[in-house]
């Protein structure tokens, strides 16, 4: 995806802006325009495309329009969808920059805003969703209360603009420092649930143990474990009692049904079955197998 940095030393250039409310099944026109146009979404789906690029634009959602770049609509909206729209253009420099030197330019923010390199810009996706559309609804009520008031300077609604534009990228900013930040805790979280589950195999514990333990929602549970291990939760511990159960058979004088017990099995012949999915040997063709080169290792 492709971002918007644009240099704001200077105040922005507003051109025009509006509220639209289709009164009918509507689709957006054909076109080229020469200026930057920002589109809110805030009620119903309105389908636009620019340079083979198809978005559906519903509540929350925010589209960046380039100036010299073909948009049309490709699919009718529904009667009552509404959005704001308003066009500008910089009167100072401005670039277009990929997804990852955009998060360069962000990831020193997540730990020392005063690091930031991008003090004098804005930065924009091409597209992206917030779920606090409400802040710019009220900047940009108040840009249009000044474009019908009358000001005597248009340098009005020129710094409003450039204000709903910072408004803009720090919501993205924010959203993008908040779901690392969500990652950063994630990984913490999942890392203390698997020293739990190793300092707790020897008890009968699945993924219900564990969601009750954690806080965590079961589906939420099983797909870290899918992300983060590739297998899911129960094959996890059932790896990591075998594991377990190999150290035991191998230093110890205990017998499989007293070692399925210990580690939280109720049932010895399950125990017996896993272990042999496992290793491909029964505890004690692994113990017989293994027990004197355990003894020569130690």
């Amino acid at each position: 995806m492709q971002f918007l940095k644009g240099n704001i030393e200077r105040a922005l250039t507003f051109i025009s802006c509006g509220h639209f409310i289709s009164e009918y099944n509507w689709i957006h026109g054909r076109r080229i325009i020469d200026s930057f146009e920002i589109i809110i979404g805030i009620k119903g789906v309105a389908y636009i495309q620019q340079d083979g690029e198809a978005y559906d634009i519903k509540p929350g959602d925010i589209l960046l329009l380039l100036p010299g770049h073909i948009h049309y609509g490709y699919f009718a909206s529904e009667k009552g969808t509404e959005f704001y729209w308003f066009h500008f253009n910089f009167k100072g420099e401005y670039n277009l920059i990929e997804g990852k030197e955009a998060l360069l330019e962000i990831s020193p923010l997540s730990s020392d805003p005063y690091l930031s390199r991008l003090e004098n810009s804005i930065l924009i996706p091409i597209f992206y969703h917030t779920d606090n559309v409400e802040r710019l609804i009220i900047e940009f009520k108040q840009l249009l209360h000044i474009t019908h008031s009358k000001y005597y300077t248009v340098k009005a609604s020129d710094y409003l603009l450039t204000v709903i534009l910072i408004e803009v990228s720090q919501l993205y900013i924010t959203k993008i420092i908040q779901d690392k930040t969500d990652i950063e805790v994630s990984k913490s979280k999942f890392i203390n649930i698997l020293e739990w589950i190793r300092i707790n195999i020897d008890k009968n514990i699945d993924l219900d143990t564990i969601s009750k333990k954690f806080d965590f929602n079961k589906d939420y549970l099983s797909r870290m474990f899918k992300r983060n291990l590739g297998i899911s939760t129960l094959n996890y511990i059932n790896g990591m009692k075998i594991k377990k159960a190999k150290e035991l058979l191998l230093s110890s004088e205990a017998k499989v049904k007293e070692i399925a017990y210990s580690l939280g099995f109720n049932d010895e012949k399950y125990f017996m079955k896993l272990f042999k999915k496992y290793e491909n040997l029964t505890p004690s063709q692994y113990r017989n197998a293994f027990y004197k080169t355990h003894l020569n290792n130690q």
